[in-house]
């Protein structure tokens, strides 16, 4: 398989039997002057994903490589699944590799074309993605162009000024970048956010504006959970993801403010709400700990109440004043002291 392989597409697959066909179709459909894999992991699925997925290594084996398991390895917590695909990526020998999740599709027949000719010209890059569609499966919804153009604000400003997401379906990386960035010091739902960070910390990005490939959002996918609390956990994720990577890098109280502070006033009322103490305390060390104007403490206190209008009215009204007030009080004392200096 290392033969003239220049890109590898790390899909990852369970229980998307309605989905997979799509993907897939996706793949195959490419038309490059160069030779790409796609490695399709199925976690061990109950449902046909993987009878689906061999019918396409039958009919494109130089295309569809497969890894079939018989054990979820995604439920181990123990990075055996990382390990596996990092060692399939390995032994294709590919320059590049490419990102695609099972339920979600590519629509571009040239997006590898664009990215790999882009990459290949432009050898201070190491990432290029493109623009995506969103589509809210329940609601029978789309989102088109998320980023209606303003990939290149992106690209210049500072890696974190996504927002929390930047098509993961659509990201083409080269290889030696995707192996050599550091590795989270705990276990996180969104991994290929945290891959992100790491990567444009480290090298120039260049975002295409072509829509190339559509996001498909579902209660089954790890990133929309269909529960509040699923909700939560993955909010509480992705703030301390930016945390990590904050502390990491040792950015500036300013920078931890600039990037943090609405991430944390927003996720505070939900921690309250399910009495998540260790975060509580967390987040609380950090806004007590860079906020120093009291002009900024001013500001604090108004998202908070905000965050208690509304977030916390939207899941328990007869409980929003009582953690409204107790969210705001250890605030407005701060607020008063600074103010008195």
């Amino acid at each position: 398989m290392k033969e003239n392989t220049t890109v590898a597409i790390r899909c990852l697959t369970y229980n998307h039997e309605p989905y997979i066909r799509q993907c897939l179709e996706g793949f195959v459909m490419q038309q490059t002057n160069f030779r790409f894999v796609a490695i399709v992991h199925d976690d061990a699925s109950t449902d046909n994903t993987a009878a689906i997925i061999r019918e396409y290594e039958e009919k494109y084996p130089d295309i569809i490589k497969p890894i079939y398991e018989i054990e979820n390895q995604y439920s181990k917590g123990d990075g055996s699944l990382g390990r596996i695909m990092n060692d399939a990526i390995v032994a294709t020998g590919a320059k590049y590799v490419a990102m695609c999740e099972g339920d979600d599709y590519w629509t571009d027949p040239l997006k590898l074309q664009k990215q790999v000719d882009f990459l290949e010209a432009n050898e201070d890059y190491g990432m290029c993605y493109t623009d995506v569609d969103i589509y809210y499966e329940e609601k029978n919804l789309w989102e088109y162009s998320i980023f209606k153009n303003n990939l290149s604000k992106i690209d210049n400003e500072h890696p974190l000024s996504s927002g929390g997401y930047l098509g993961n379906l659509t990201w083409v990386v080269r290889t030696e970048l995707w192996f050599n960035t550091l590795k989270p010091k705990r276990k996180i739902i969104d991994g290929a956010l945290y891959k992100f960070y790491e990567i444009a910390h480290n090298t120039k990005i260049k975002g295409i504006d072509d829509v190339t490939g559509v996001y498909r959002k579902h209660s089954n996918s790890a990133s929309n959970p269909a529960s509040d609390k699923g909700r939560y956990l993955y909010s509480k994720d992705l703030f301390l993801i930016l945390y990590d990577f904050c502390e990491r890098y040792k950015y500036t109280n300013d920078q931890k403010l600039q990037h943090l502070m609405n991430w944390a006033i927003n996720i505070m009322p939900l921690a309250l709400l399910y009495k998540d103490d260790a975060f509580i305390m967390q987040i609380a060390s950090f806004l007590t700990t860079n906020i120093t104007n009291p002009k900024d403490m001013q500001y604090l206190m108004e998202r908070c109440n905000e965050g208690r209008i509304n977030e916390i009215a939207k899941i328990r009204n007869s409980y929003t004043y009582r953690l409204g007030n107790f969210l705001i009080s250890p605030f407005r004392y701060i607020a008063i002291k600074l103010l008195k200096r």
